[in-house]
Formats: C-alpha cells, structure tokens, sequence
C-alpha cells in the first residue's frame, strides 16, 4: 500500500511538473513579481491536499480547510490544464512541421494560447462550482408487486455520499437536510459514505446534531461505505453512533411488520461480509425487501435473491467529466435505474463529493422514491 501512494504522488509531481513549466514559459522570461508570485502559488497549491490528507487527524480544522479546499481544486485544474496543454502541445508540433508558425512568434503563441487555456477552464470551474451547490431532486415512481402490511405507498428519500468533512461541513450539511426535509418523507435511506477523509471534523462540529434533524416517522437507516473504512472504521463508528439513524452492517430490520430494510457490509473493504442469500434467509420474501448497497457491483446477486429494490452510490457517475465515462466503462449501472426482472436498482450520482467541490457533467441529488405496493 505504501509503494502504491508512492507511485501515485510520483506521477502527480510529473503532472505538475509539466504544467507549471508551460506556465511558466507562457510568462515574460526576464524575472519579475508576477513569476515568483505564480511560482510560490503553485508550490502551495501542489503541496496543499498531500499535506490535508498526511495530516488530517493532526492539523487544527481551520487550517485543515484552508489546504483542503484548495489542493482539492487543483486536483481538477490541474487536470484539465495538463489534457488542454498536452492537445495544444500536439496540434502546435504539427503546425510548426507544416510551417504554419514562424519561429518568431512561438513565444507570443505560448501566451495565446495559455491565457485561453486559463480564462476557459476559470469558467468551467465557476459552472462546476455552481452546479455543485444546486443539487437537484429527481423522483421515481417504482411499483413492487407485493403487499407491504397497512402500507399503500411510502415516499422515500434515498442519499448517498455526503462525505461530511473539511470540504463539505456543518453549514453545508445545514442545507441538505434542509433539502430531504422538504421532501415530507415517511423513511429516509443512505446507502453509505457519510464520512469523508476522516471523523474529527464531523466531531468538531458537532454534525451530529444536524443529522439528528432529519425528520422521517419511520426513521433514518444506512449502510457503511468504503470511506468510513478509509476513514478510520473505529473513529468512523463512534461518531455515527452519536447519531440517531439506524446503522445496518451486514444485517436487516422489519419495519412495522410491513417490509425489510437490508444494510450490507462494504464489499471492498470487509471481503468477509456475509453473502446476500444469508442475509434474506430469515426475511419472509413475500413482504417488499429493500437492499442498502454501497458499491453497485454484482446487481444480478439481488435479483437472484429475490430484493425489490437495491439503492447504491459509490460511483458519483464520476463525478466531473470524463470521470462519468470511465465510471460507464467499470460498472454496469453507473448511475440511474434499472431493473432484472422484479428487482429494481437506483445507484445515485451522491448528494455530496469526493475531492474538489465541483459537478462537471454529473450532478449532486437527492432520489425521492415513492414506492407503490400490492394491495
């Protein structure tokens, strides 16, 4: 695992390494303030998130945010800058073999096209930015064909992802159960993911107080994900023990003798968690079953066991483009619905994010499901 991170922040120093040396170029290259200005920014921004992350547990949660944000951010420009430079460093190598730039003016062709590169990918990131702060409420009817005791109907708020933490904290958290509580909903559902990086910023600021303020006469369950684990799975625990939902690891609960919710065990990061086929052994399968799934891998396991519908996040549709293309080409539903004969799937794009606070191509929600049973 060590060697692993190794290599990744190897390749990002040669990332970084080559766009700031185009920045650099595209400069006037007689030293000046603008070029150490520039130059110190990016020292900062580059250190910024390797430093968040090695020192998230250590460092006080002000200056934790005041790297974190920002180093989360050139995550994603960078990574545009780096595709952008690296198209335009092509198509200028073709134009310079076919003469259509004399060497007089590669300089001034450096700037041109640097200063596009900038002012184009400053606009993206406001969009994404935006987009990412208006999340959205999709709804879906969805028809089980059993009866649910003296349920009709249920409206059901399914989230995923919130990563709560530096980026997304206590003000933000404010808003989104502003959000689910709008919705009036007799349950509400997370299919995991609630802690970001780590749990002290959840503990620092209390969030478990706004967490406590969802509002559903049936209650509030989830599932771990991946990142409570990656969290630190003690730490993680204690805090979402504080809170009043209902945690579901490997187990499941029968609501008013009238359906089954299940929560499963992060698949990842516990190997050993028990199959689904144990878990709905001792569920009476003619009642409606609803699954809680982080990771939406293997969706035919719950058709073979007989769940009526199967709520998972995990993938954000990857969250800014091309990220939702590589999430197409890994999972079979990155995101939407579907349905395998009377099983139903919602995997959701998440209400919250991993890394820089930006929905490019993708967007944050919250599913209102109203669920239609046998009468």
């Amino acid at each position: 695992m060590f060697g692993f991170f190794v290599f990744i922040f190897a390749v990002y120093a040669v990332f970084n390494l080559y766009v700031i040396r185009k920045l650099m170029k595209s400069l006037p290259q007689r030293p000046s303030l603008l070029k150490s200005a520039v130059l110190a920014v990016f020292i900062f921004l580059f250190a910024a998130f390797p430093l968040a992350m090695l020192l998230r547990n250590l460092l006080p949660l002000p200056v934790l945010k005041a790297l974190y944000m920002p180093g989360t951010f050139w995550l994603a420009v960078m990574m545009y800058l780096l595709v952008y430079l690296v198209v335009t460093d092509i198509l200028f190598l073709l134009l310079r073999l076919f003469g259509a730039i004399p060497k007089n003016s590669r300089a001034k062709w450096s700037s041109v096209r640097v200063s596009i590169g900038v002012v184009f990918i400053a606009g993206l990131l406001i969009y994404g930015y935006w987009n990412f702060t208006h999340p959205v409420v999709v709804e879906r009817v969805i028809e089980i064909d059993k009866p649910a005791g003296k349920f009709s109907e249920l409206k059901v708020v399914a989230v995923s992802d919130l990563h709560l933490g530096a980026n997304i904290d206590r003000a933000r958290l404010t808003k989104y159960v502003d959000l689910i509580n709008a919705q009036n909903p007799d349950i509400v559902l997370i299919a995991g993911d609630i802690v970001d990086n780590s749990a002290r910023p959840l503990n620092e600021e209390r969030m478990e107080e706004e967490i406590n303020r969802i509002n559903a006469h049936l209650g509030v369950y989830f599932c771990l994900g991946n990142h409570e684990y990656l969290s630190g799975i003690e730490e993680s625990l204690d805090f979402l023990k504080k809170t009043k939902m209902h945690l579901l690891i490997d187990d499941n609960v029968l609501i008013d003798s009238s359906l089954y919710v299940i929560g499963r065990d992060d698949s990842k990061l516990n190997p050993d968690r028990k199959t689904l086929q144990e878990l709905v052994a001792a569920a009476n399968l003619d009642l409606p079953l609803i699954l809680l799934d982080h990771e939406p891998y293997g969706l035919e396991e719950a058709a073979q066991c007989g769940i009526d519908l199967q709520i998972s996040g995990h993938t954000h549709n990857g969250q800014i483009w091309p990220g939702n293309l590589i999430a197409a080409a890994i999972f079979e539903l990155p995101y939407g619905f579907a349905k395998k004969g009377s099983t139903n799937y919602c995997v959701s794009s998440g209400l919250g994010l991993w890394g820089p606070m930006l929905r490019i191509g993708t967007q944050s929600e919250i599913v209102v499901i109203r669920l239609k049973f046998k009468n």
